[in-house]
């Protein structure tokens, strides 16, 4: 459609105006636009760089799982579970046979008071003051929950004798070789020389009881 002359002067003075006004305004809009598209190609470019990286990462995970599942299967399919159950089997029964048992905690405690002053006795070496024993429960366990396999640590009672007695380092050593080389778990927990006048040892001992008819 041909506009008539009058209009299309008028239209063609317009934008003259317009693009003598606006004109390096839209070149500045060109310039963002092109600034625009540049981060954006750069934004992409990193996230595909990510991406990459992301992927290598699970792939070098997956391999790392093929490999512990390929050696866990080959661990399976040998007697190795077996060997070393039967090992832990043979580990417990020496543990427990160094437990002190008796048929109550009374007993045990009396037992553990004889063996302590016949081993002190061998040596001369008579404590000065009465062997106090105090037992405790080896686990602090409270509760079990329901389904649960029973504690075997709270069956394991931990007896400390507190002994005084007069310094002797020759039969000192004896009786610490004595416990050293025990049948049964003896544990040296506190020992402390004190000199003066009537030097004398301050010691704490420990044995563990056990009764295997709760067991």
């Amino acid at each position: 459609m041909k506009l008539p002359p009058p209009i299309r002067k008028a239209f063609d003075d317009l934008h003259a105006r317009f693009m003598a006004r606006f004109g390096k305004d839209m070149v500045m809009s060109d310039r963002l636009k092109a600034l625009v598209a540049a981060v954006t190609v750069i934004l992409l470019l990193s996230s595909l760089l990510g991406l990459h990286q992301l992927v290598s990462a699970l792939e070098r995970h997956y391999v790392r799982a093929q490999t512990d599942m390929a050696r866990l299967q080959s661990q399976i399919s040998t007697n190795i579970w077996r060997d070393r159950r039967q090992q832990s089997q043979v580990l417990k029964s020496v543990l427990e046979e160094r437990l002190w048992t008796a048929p109550t905690p009374g007993l045990a405690d009396a037992g553990f008071e004889k063996w302590l002053r016949d081993h002190m006795g061998r040596y001369k070496m008579e404590p000065t003051q009465q062997i106090q024993i105090r037992r405790v429960p080896v686990s602090r366990t409270t509760a079990i929950a329901p389904g649960a396999a029973p504690d075997k640590l709270s069956e394991i009672q931990r007896m400390t004798a507190k002994i005084v007695l007069p310094f002797d380092p020759q039969g000192l050593s004896n009786f610490l070789a004595d416990v050293a080389e025990g049948e049964k778990t003896v544990v040296i927990d506190r020992l402390t020389v004190r000199a003066g006048r009537n030097p004398r040892v301050d010691m704490d001992i420990s044995a563990f009881y056990w009764s295997p008819e709760k067991s």
